[in-house]
């Protein structure tokens, strides 16, 4: 005899082939009738709206007198929403931005209430290793999920300890026939005898326990109200003498914490499409959709976060509100299928314009507060930020405005060597002075617009430094355009030549042949996996062309350009018609002081149904790739054994796979470490002397779903009794993809993450402008500052040990402080020495949620805490601003 808790609960898509709009009318019913049952229900014990809470935020924007009766059954514990503002994907989403769509969900549920307690993925295309460091940051200390589990490679039964690289633990359970295994349920003989009673046994038999979870709901339904009845009648025909019942998953979550000391440990990621589709090439799907993600993400926690604390620091008041408003946004495209891609074009076009609005949001706040830091400044000076964790010594690009055709640029003690990229005059146009006699235009003189490369020495950390800008007698120097085979820095050496790149490590003598090649394929698949064509092979560029050289002292580019003849369509790859010619023009850079090669493709896609990727070349040979996860690597077989997969697998478990941002491959005393700017798909392509590293660039699909594909057989995914077009998939458009380059001893975690940030987290300028008022969103319009004192210099802290910062944003609960999160990439433990913030009133060891945390060994006084740190986990630091510089 067993316990059965029946979870009775419905999955919530908010968009997908329909847009969230639709989904907005059909919940105004539904879960209407879902408080109507519960309140008038006394059997009705508990209901589970799919453990978001942005679908109760939509909800009480369009029925707001709900609330009161919403919250009442929330507090109940009657009605359980969050701990997700939405059910995230946890690949093709910022390790942060998984943090954040926790703490908004929670925030959001708790106020109504109560938040869910339960880590909740029922429908995710497969769960990244870190989840449980994820997880137990935000308080949670369990998974429910479905997708991605092999119970013959992974873990025997179906609950189970999962644990992160870090060390963190939750206990886990699977849901053996997905979150729609009991829908629809009802009293009859037959569906309880041949349906429901085999699918308990199954369930028992993978738990071990003799009590288990079985979910009761499914996409969009509506709550049953006889459910009640029909678990009774269950309970009574059982063949086993099983107790079904309406529970709630926080009261299984309580079975598995009794338990969990008996339990199998795991390590490592879910993404085996094993039992269900997990959709393992969804990371090139929607390009647009991913880069303009990546984006924001980036300038949102690399750039704004950082002047607002700066702003903060210094007594400035910011309405981080409109921070709040950007990221639920953002959030809002993160759930699985719309951040897959895998969604009509009108709800994709919802996604960008979401995006597009984050982003705008973004600029014009980073505009303000930047504006406010800088108005003590005087028009001919510049400010030099930098977000990193140490002062930083290098090269900075920045945009300088002056009347002058030729300037330097002082730090007060001397002119900074300056390097001119590129120098526009621009038309100062005309003003309009009103008069005693009417309006007069009055014309302005032109002005020069720079971009510059300047060298910095010890640029203060967390902060910012005060240059001038002054005239100069001296031309400037810049780079010129030559015709020469080469450019070079000091590590670096690439060439063009016999119409292939070559890339030479100038102090190890390593050389990569036929350094990048592209590659297009036909794709038959649809908007949720790539597909080859039967018959198809792959065509590649035979020669890349040199087009011209750019050579300067701080910096070298090389353009090149590489062209295919490819079908234009399908038909024509059929027909053996290779009339249309792709090109792609590539821009490749090697930076003084840099040991990176950065590499910029422009293309304009005007063909179909077709896959491109760019393939890098290496000097390694491996067995394993190497990637990002959020705070860790994850190292995963290269060409598993997939022979026979049709009789096991619901897809190809291939070995094209999915990064953070970061792709590697190592051997003994060398590397090849690849940095992607909204690049995450990737494959390791065997050779004979060395590797490839195929980066897929985009795939672009005419439909959302197709069935029987030669990766993916059976029906379509998704929507399966219809065919939805989707030409804005096919991407016909310009698009941009960019990576960087290294060649290093090794592929270790604090490697990695050390090109990462020089490549990503560059230091970046701000000019307080008297002469051009659109290279800010914001610049033109009139805000009335509080006179502040000048500050020539200042940073708001310096850490001296090896952490990486991940993000430094505002508190929900005090508007002076904010979250610093600090990660461990090296192999050791570190002792976390918080004298530098002594400059603080108040610092706090917190968790995500901002609660309290205390570590083994901790001691602290009114300005410290010295903490010791586990290898590859994160930490916050919550940091109560009454700055006494």
């Amino acid at each position: 005899m067993a316990k059965i808790h029946v979870i009775p609960h419905t999955h919530w898509d908010r968009e997908w082939y329909f847009t969230q709009q639709d989904s907005d009318v059909l919940a105004t019913y539904n879960f209407t009738k879902v408080i109507e049952t519960l309140e008038t229900q006394p059997a009705y014990s508990c209901y589970h709206l799919d453990g978001q809470s942005s679908i109760v935020e939509d909800y009480l924007k369009v029925l707001p007198h709900m609330r009161e009766r919403l919250a009442a059954l929330v507090s109940d514990k009657k009605l359980f929403i969050g701990p997700w503002y939405t059910q995230t994907d946890t690949y093709n989403v910022a390790g942060e931005s998984i943090i954040r769509n926790l703490k908004y969900g929670m925030h959001i549920a708790e106020g109504l209430g109560h938040s869910m307690k339960v880590g909740y993925l029922p429908d995710t295309f497969g769960h990244n290793a870190q989840m449980p460091t994820l997880f137990k940051g935000m308080g949670i200390d369990n998974i429910i999920f479905w997708r991605g589990i092999d119970y013959d490679q992974q873990v025997e039964r179906s609950n189970f300890n999962w644990c992160s690289a870090g060390g963190d633990k939750i206990c886990a359970y699977n849901l053996v026939h997905g979150y729609g295994a009991a829908k629809n349920m009802v009293a009859t003989a037959e569906h309880l005898d041949k349906k429901i009673f085999p699918m308990v046994e199954k369930i028992k038999a993978l738990s071990g326990l003799d009590e288990v979870l079985i979910p009761s709901g499914g996409d969009q339904v509506n709550i049953d109200p006889e459910l009640p009845n029909t678990l009774q009648t269950a309970t009574q025909r059982s063949p086993e003498q099983d107790v079904y019942a309406i529970s709630s998953m926080e009261a299984f979550v309580d079975v598995l914490r009794d338990n969990c000391d008996s339990f199998e440990t795991y390590h490592g990621e879910f993404k085996a499409p094993r039992y269900a589709r997990i959709h393992k090439t969804i990371g090139s799907v929607r390009y647009d959709i991913k880069k303009l993600n990546f984006d924001v993400e980036q300038f949102l926690i690399k750039k704004l976060e950082v002047v607002i604390a700066i702003a903060k620091a210094q007594g400035i008041t910011v309405h981080t509100e409109l921070i709040d408003i950007a990221w639920k946004k953002i959030l809002e495209c993160h759930a699985h299928d719309s951040i897959g891609g895998c969604n009509s074009d009108a709800t994709n076009a919802d996604i960008m314009h979401r995006l597009k609005q984050a982003q705008e949001i973004c600029h014009g706040l980073y505009n303000l507060v930047i504006k406010e830091i800088a108005s003590s400044c005087h028009d001919d000076e510049l400010m030099l930020f930098n977000g990193q964790l140490q002062p930083y010594t290098g090269l900075v690009k920045a945009v300088v405005f002056s009347s002058h055709e030729n300037i330097v640029i002082s730090d007060g003690n001397g002119h900074c060597a300056i390097e001119v990229l590129k120098r526009e005059t621009l038309d100062g146009g005309k003003v309009i002075e009103v008069t005693k006699d009417g309006e007069k235009e009055v014309a302005v003189p032109p002005y020069y617009r720079f971009e510059l490369n300047i060298s910095v020495n010890d640029l203060p950390a967390m902060g910012y430094q005060v240059f001038e800008v002054q005239p100069s007698d001296v031309s400037n120097r810049q780079v010129e355009i030559r015709q020469q085979i080469a450019i070079e820095n000091e590590s670096l050496m690439l060439t063009c030549e016999g119409g292939q790149l070559q890339l030479i490590d100038k102090k190890t003598s390593r050389i990569i042949p036929q350094l990048l090649t592209f590659e297009e394929q036909a794709d038959d698949g649809d908007s949720y996996d790539f597909s080859p064509l039967q018959g198809d092979t792959p065509l590649f560029n035979q020669s890349i062309e040199l087009v011209e050289t750019q050579i300067g002292e701080t910096e070298q580019v090389m353009t090149v350009c590489a062209t295919l003849d490819i079908p234009v369509d399908l038909n024509a790859r059929t027909a053996n018609q290779n009339d249309h010619q792709a090109v792609f023009e590539v821009s490749l850079t090697l930076s003084q002081g840099r040991e990176q090669l950065v590499v910029n493709i422009t293309t304009l896609n005007q063909a179909k149904d077709h896959r491109v990727r760019v393939l890098v070349n290496s000097d390694v040979q491996s067995n394993t790739s190497i990637s990002t996860q959020p705070f860790a690597l994850m190292e995963r077989p290269i060409e598993p054994s997939i022979e026979g997969w049709q009789q096991k697998f619901r897809e190809c478990p291939i070995d094209i796979e999915t990064t953070e941002g970061a792709v590697a491959l190592a051997e003994q005393d060398k590397a090849l470490v690849i940095n992607g700017s909204g690049l995450k798909e990737f494959q390791i392509i065997k050779g004979e002397s060395s590797d490839k590293v195929a980066l897929t660039l985009f795939k672009s699909t005419g439909v959302l779903g197709k069935d029987d594909l030669e990766w993916r057989p059976g029906r379509a995914s998704g929507i399966n009794n219809t065919v939805v077009h989707t030409p804005d998939a096919q991407l016909q458009k310009s698009m941009q993809f960019s990576f960087a380059l290294a060649l290093t001893e090794d592929a270790n975690h604090d490697t990695i993450r050390q090109l990462e940030r020089e490549y990503l987290d560059a230091p970046f300028s701000y000019q307080k402008q008297a002469l051009n008022s659109f290279e800010n969103r914001l610049e033109r319009f009139q805000v009335r500052f509080d006179s502040r004192e000048r500050l020539e210099s200042f940073s708001l802290f310096s850490l001296e040990q090896s952490l990486e910062l991940s993000s430094i944003g505002h508190s929900f609960y005090n508007k002076d402080a904010v979250i610093i999160r600090l990660f461990n990439p090296t192999s050791s433990a570190i002792e976390l020495d918080l004298t530098a913030f002594n400059q603080f009133a108040h610092v706090e060891l917190v968790d995500y949620r901002e609660q309290p945390k205390s570590y083994a060994d901790a001691t602290s006084d009114e300005h410290t805490l010295n903490a010791v740190v586990k290898p590859n986990n994160s930490i916050d630091l919550r940091v109560t601003f009454s700055v006494t510089q």
